[in-house]
């Protein structure tokens, strides 16, 4: 059965319309648009006036039209509207491209400070029809299609009785598909809009020309408070705060797991091992070396199990061959992801212990006091911790920066510093962002999952946040090392997102669909790697860490402890 077209006819019908209104201005004789030689810059302190013309060519009809719009403003910007007037037919002058190059050349911040947005948005438009470079069509079609969909859809949210500053009631969604398919979107953890218009700012430096044109009106957008972009962060603001006040769910805390006494407290790590043993001796000595009671090793695939630590009196290492996970559990639980739950619960229910963090074997707890003294001062009411994290650069071993969502960076330096993968991931770094979980382990009730602990069903949200204390995590301290990796991490890291955002899958296709490593490399040295201008940035930003593991030492101290 044929479908019903919304547009009857379908393309070939529209464009014999759309080439319908791209006639081309004629001229009468000694009517023409100003030489490639002239100066113009008188024009931008001439004022435009009318001249009566007793022409009646196409031509002089949008002069006089022009003349005008413009009656009285510099004449600059009546003749850019000549120009563009000519360009947008399809059939001009030969020189009007290079005029119209020229004309923003010269005096483009001119005109940026003096047209009104809708002629800066239809000489983007221009740029995209005619542009001398792909650069310039390519980001003006972009910025065509952007503004022309704005238009569309704020046109039609006029008839919902609603002023475009008014956000829709967030309790007012209903339950049905978007069109053609496209899956939904979160209204918090959504990064689409970000990808968009991210995308744009950074393409728009791919002209010097154009660059200045499309990065004012990007701006535009970001300030305008009446626009989609700006209701949608208002409706997510919304719904935050809805979700903050209505769906609190605090673990409760029994008077007997609050220990003020550091000596009394107990503490230790759980993690579950990969491939990479020497990464499980380097976490084993630092933990062991900052006083835990426990650390606990399960080794998921029993075939890889770094034997000699069982000897040690603190470590827990588990096999976990069918007794520990039945083959059904295994087949259920078909991720390392939600093996490293299981591991971790199981853990938590076998240990006598009063405090257990969940890392994994690159991530290290960095704590600026003891840790039983920070574990004595979390508060009562607190049924776990979230530890931040910070990421170590790739080629700089003691080097450690933030997710980018916990500080502000300029768009315009954030474009430069990182214009090719920037918009893919948020937060500049290889690894996840959340911070990781510091539990009160002898709590009922409860389940630990990643980055959330869930009580009753239910996320639990009596989380402390501690400001003494940070995961240190050593993603990657090379290029080889990450492509040895890359593998297991695109398998059950890397495709690890919340619903809606951009999980770095995204940058790594971006990169190249079949992960080859010249792509990877642009990839690792932009996002990875310590650039002068990146750690220069993010100094004036006050936000790197320096970190010594001094690793070699703790491995000594423990290799000491097991002839003891």
């Amino acid at each position: 059965m044929a479908k019903n077209e919304t547009y009857p006819g379908g393309y070939d019908a529209m464009m014999q319309r759309v080439q319908s209104r791209r006639d081309p201005l004629v001229y009468a004789e000694g009517e023409s648009l100003p030489s490639l030689d002239e100066d113009l810059t008188p024009l931008l302190t001439r004022p435009t006036t009318m001249h009566l013309s007793d022409s009646g060519s196409t031509f002089a009809g949008k002069r006089r039209a022009l003349q005008k719009e413009f009656e009285g403003q510099p004449e600059l910007l009546m003749l850019h509207g000549l120009v563009t007037a000519n360009l947008r037919k399809n059939d001009f002058p030969a020189h009007a491209p290079a005029l119209y190059q020229k004309i923003w050349a010269e005096h483009g911040e001119f005109l940026i400070q003096n047209l009104p947005l809708r002629w800066l948005v239809s000489a983007v438009t221009t740029f995209g029809d005619q542009g001398i470079n792909e650069a310039q069509r390519h980001i003006g079609r972009s910025m065509m299609l952007m503004f022309g969909m704005i238009k569309l859809y704020e046109f039609e949210r006029l008839y919902s009785g609603h002023h475009p500053c008014e956000t829709y009631p967030t309790t007012n969604k209903i339950n049905a598909p978007l069109p053609l398919g496209i899956p939904s979107y979160s209204l918090i953890g959504g990064g689409l809009d970000v990808a968009i218009l991210t995308r744009l700012w950074s393409d728009a430096d791919e002209d010097p020309i154009v660059k200045p044109l499309a990065r004012h009106l990007l701006n535009e957008i970001n300030t305008d408070p009446d626009t989609l972009f700006r209701r949608l962060r208002d409706m997510a603001e919304d719904r935050k705060q809805r979700k903050a006040t209505k769906n609190t769910n605090p673990i409760p805390v029994p008077p007997r797991h609050i220990k003020r006494d550091p000596k009394t407290i107990s503490w230790g790590v759980a993690t579950t091992l990969n491939e990479d043993l020497d990464q499980a001796v380097c976490f084993t000595a630092h933990h062991l070396d900052l006083g835990a009671d426990a650390v606990a090793l399960y080794a998921d695939n029993p075939h890889i199990v770094p034997h000699e630590l069982a000897h040690h009196p603190r470590v827990h290492l588990v096999v976990c061959d069918d007794t520990v996970i039945s083959a059904e559990q295994r087949k259920n639980m078909s991720t390392r992801n939600m093996r490293k739950v299981f591991y971790f619960n199981k853990a938590r229910r076998n240990l006598s212990l009063d405090w257990l963090a969940m890392l994994d074997t690159d991530e290290y707890l960095i704590p600026n006091d003891p840790i039983k003294d920070i574990l004595s001062q979390v508060p009562a009411d607190a049924a776990f911790m979230k530890i931040p994290v910070v990421e170590q650069f790739a080629d700089s071993p003691t080097l450690f920066r933030p997710p980018a969502s916990t500080y502000e960076m300029d768009p315009n330096l954030r474009a430069d510093l990182f214009p090719l993968f920037g918009n893919y991931l948020p937060d500049l770094i290889l690894g996840q962002p959340d911070p990781r979980l510091f539990v009160r382990a002898r709590l009922s009730n409860i389940r630990v999952a990643n980055f959330i602990v869930k009580h009753n069903k239910r996320i639990a949200t009596n989380a402390f946040f501690p400001e003494n204390m940070v995961v240190a995590h050593c993603h990657a301290d090379s290029f080889n090392s990450f492509i040895n990796a890359l593998p297991r991490r695109i398998d059950q890291g890397y495709s690890r997102h919340k619903e809606g955002a951009i999980s770095i899958n995204s940058a790594l296709e971006a990169a190249d669909k079949q992960y080859k490593k010249p792509e990877l490399q642009r990839f690792f040295n932009e996002i990875a790697v310590a650039r002068p201008e990146v750690v220069k940035a993010l100094a004036a930003h006050n936000v790197l860490r320096t970190i010594d593991f001094d690793i070699e030492k703790k491995i000594e101290r423990i290799i000491q402890e097991f002839h003891v």
